[in-house]
């Protein structure tokens, strides 16, 4: 594979200079400590707790460490941005991992100079691309970055040709999918990491070195190995079929394993689940036992059903003996339970009843879930699911909302399984509500989570 093409900086004055730098990516204890302990002690935000893909670089200068750099997950959201690629909203959620974000560069104390700055940051850059496909097994296209307006005005930045795109709206992630405003805008700043940056981001199909980073949501292709498919299928294999052999075009297997899989893919009705059907590859749908018609003809294939048989199947299968097999495949999947977890439920729609699942917050990955064919039993499938024996709630925090601040799912997760929790209390406790705004009254400022509601709709979140 060819190098890729890194758009210029606009370093030609000093690159007699800049050639003396070498960048190396930080894995080593060492030299990430190393890192660390300089951001905390010289940055003025301090260490960075990066989410998502993240490389460590530090920049060298005759073997003498003279900056460092990291970079991260990009922002979920960010209009100007989107705006500027030609992002919609299905594909940034499919492609967001080829935007890398900039969280911290610093130039260290004891060896700055005039220029340094540009030129350890086109350094870093530079080397980005290769650096970052030797970890994480893709290309990206874009990097981006923020500048606080009140404390810096960009200028290295400006120096190495990164492209301002305006200001953000002044929120700050506080955790998965949840953002609270901070009321300090930053200025946005975008880098393309190639010449054809922005048409790659939105092109039908992503080049080879691109395509490991695409995400796969409830509208988009299942991210399944062919191994794990057929393992799959293997869970379903020994449930009865009940089913006249005239009426058996489509094995159970098969059709539970495509249901699992638009289940964890985010699908809340038929037409989610048939679509993700439709987008199986042949060698997908062989490995789930669907049948090959055709024979050995050339063009024989392996057909999916229609999506009147799913429905069909939803009212005939035992729905909890479903998510109870899914959640031992999940659980051989994906070993231990993440120390982050949440609780969400969801009605689905074309009357499929309810669906609770618990889920990863780093990775939105769900790790166990629960069914019912009747809609609003949300608080009875959580106690359900939090009390089956292959759920381990062990040394993990489980996070719920209002619904779920009940006395018998606390003591579950704490006293049955060992875990702790955070819930939301509501208006709608009033006592509750007044005991936890008095106890976090009483404690210091900056452990303080919640200020007192002052309306019907406000909540606040706790861990009691």
């Amino acid at each position: 594979m060819n190098s890729p093409h890194i758009f210029a900086t606009n370093m030609s004055a000093v690159e007699s200079v800049s050639a003396r730098l070498d960048v190396t990516v930080a894995t080593s204890a060492e030299d990430l400590a190393f890192c660390k302990d300089r951001l905390e002690a010289e940055h003025s935000l301090g260490d960075t707790k990066a989410a998502g893909h993240r490389l460590w670089q530090i920049v060298r200068r005759e073997g003498v460490p003279v900056a460092v750099v990291v970079w991260a997950a990009s922002a979920l959201r960010l209009k100007d941005r989107d705006a500027w690629i030609g992002w919609d909203t299905v594909t940034r959620a499919k492609r967001l991992k080829l935007v890398v974000n900039n969280t911290r560069f610093l130039v260290l104390d004891e060896t700055r100079e005039p220029n340094l700055a540009s030129q350890s940051l086109g350094a870093a850059l530079r080397a980005l691309p290769i650096q970052w496909q030797a970890v994480h097994g893709f290309l990206p296209l874009l990097a981006e970055s923020f500048t606080d307006i009140e404390s810096h005005s960009g200028t290295t930045y400006k120096a190495t040709n990164w492209i301002a795109l305006g200001h953000s709206k002044g929120f700050a992630r506080h955790r998965a999918d949840y953002y609270i405003k901070n009321d300090r805008p930053k200025k946005l700043w975008i880098f393309p990491l190639h010449p054809e940056a922005k048409d790659r981001l939105c092109a039908r199909q992503l080049p080879p070195e691109h395509a490991a980073a695409e995400t796969v949501g409830a509208d988009g292709r299942c991210a399944l190995k062919v191994g794990q498919l057929r393992s799959l299928s293997d869970v379903f294999a020994a449930l009865p079929d009940d089913r006249t052999r005239d009426s058996v075009r489509y094995p159970l297997r098969s059709l539970l394993s495509i249901i699992s899989m638009a289940l964890l893919c985010g699908a809340a009705s038929i037409k989610d689940i048939h679509r993700l059907a439709q987008r199986l590859t042949q060698p997908q749908r062989a490995a789930i036992g669907l049948r090959r018609r055709g024979g050995k003809n050339a063009n024989a294939f392996y057909p999916v059903p229609c999506a009147n048989t799913y429905t069909n199947i939803l009212a005939r299968i035992d729905h909890r003996q479903l998510a109870h097999l899914l959640t031992l495949w999940i659980s051989a999947q994906h070993g231990h339970l993440p120390r982050t977890l949440a609780l969400d439920g969801k009605n689905l729609r074309d009357k499929l009843g309810m669906l609770v699942s618990l889920v990863d917050t780093r990775t939105g990955t769900p790790i166990a879930m629960a069914v019912a064919p009747d809609a609003g039993a949300e608080a009875r499938l959580t106690a359900e699911l939090l009390g089956r024996p292959e759920v381990e709630l062990s040394g993990a925090t489980v996070s719920a909302d209002a619904l779920h601040c009940q006395i018998e799912t606390a003591c579950t997760i704490v006293m049955d399984k060992g875990g702790d929790y955070i819930l939301s209390v509501k208006n709608n406790q009033p006592t509750l509500l007044q005991t936890v705004q008095h106890q976090l009254e009483n404690t210091p400022p900056l452990f303080r989570k919640m200020k007192k509601a002052t309306d019907a709709s406000s909540s606040a979140n706790c861990a009691p």
